[in-house]
């Protein structure tokens, strides 16, 4: 199965360990039998699963602002207007698409004046809505390196987008509590561990800036 998706073993697992909490039209299949201890699944049932997953990903990761739409596709955008449009957590996130995702992101293609005057970088109107387009909330941060490369330990920028909203929440919560994690996993509906990840940044930076101050 997550050859067959792409996905990785532990998106897999959790598609069907959650799927009493998904409505029953997107729901993960029940085993069909069990083999010297290895699950198989119906083919017909997964396949079905999975394409109604993707659909409701693309859906949910895209809430696209109409302005992506209007205009000329040769126009430059600003990177400040590309993020308000993919509501995206601020600039940084593409500034990080664009230097630990290589390819994911398009490329600048000049400069336009941002808010206090200074020049920012710009993309093409066409290529912002091709990537809007196409992208379908799987990206891991890997996408765009060439094989055999080391893996970079910097964070990418979906995991710093979480890491963001993980310090937002503690902080709206008044501090960590047990749970928190998974409270955040729910809400965006993505794999806990990743979302456990993101808390344990967040509380580290939140610490640090209580020992700073």
């Amino acid at each position: 199965m997550a050859q067959h998706t792409g996905a990785s073993r532990p998106t897999v697992n959790l598609w069907y360990t959650k799927r009493h909490a998904q409505p029953p039209e997107a729901r993960h299949p029940e085993k069909a039998v069990t083999i010297d201890r290895v699950d198989y699944y119906d083919r017909e049932e997964f396949e079905a699963f999975h394409a109604r997953w993707q659909e409701r990903k693309h859906h949910r990761v895209l809430p696209t602002g109409a302005a992506l739409y209007e205009g000329d596709i040769a126009d430059l955008v600003s990177i400040n207007d590309a993020t308000r449009w993919f509501h995206f957590a601020g600039p940084g996130v593409i500034r990080k698409y664009l230097t630990a995702n290589p390819d994911y992101f398009p490329r600048p293609a000049g400069t336009l004046p941002g808010t206090s005057g200074r020049q920012v970088p710009a993309f093409r109107r066409a290529d912002l809505q091709a990537f809007d387009q196409n992208r379908t909330g799987d990206n891991t941060g890997t996408s765009g390196r060439k094989p055999g490369t080391a893996q970079r330990r910097e964070p990418t920028a979906e995991t710093e987008t979480r890491v963001t909203h993980a310090i937002a929440y503690l902080r709206d919560a008044g501090g960590y509590h047990r749970g928190a994690g998974a409270a955040l996993a729910a809400q965006h509906d993505e794999p806990a561990w990743k979302w456990e990840r993101a808390v344990k940044e967040a509380r580290a930076r939140l610490d640090t800036e209580h020992t700073d101050s």
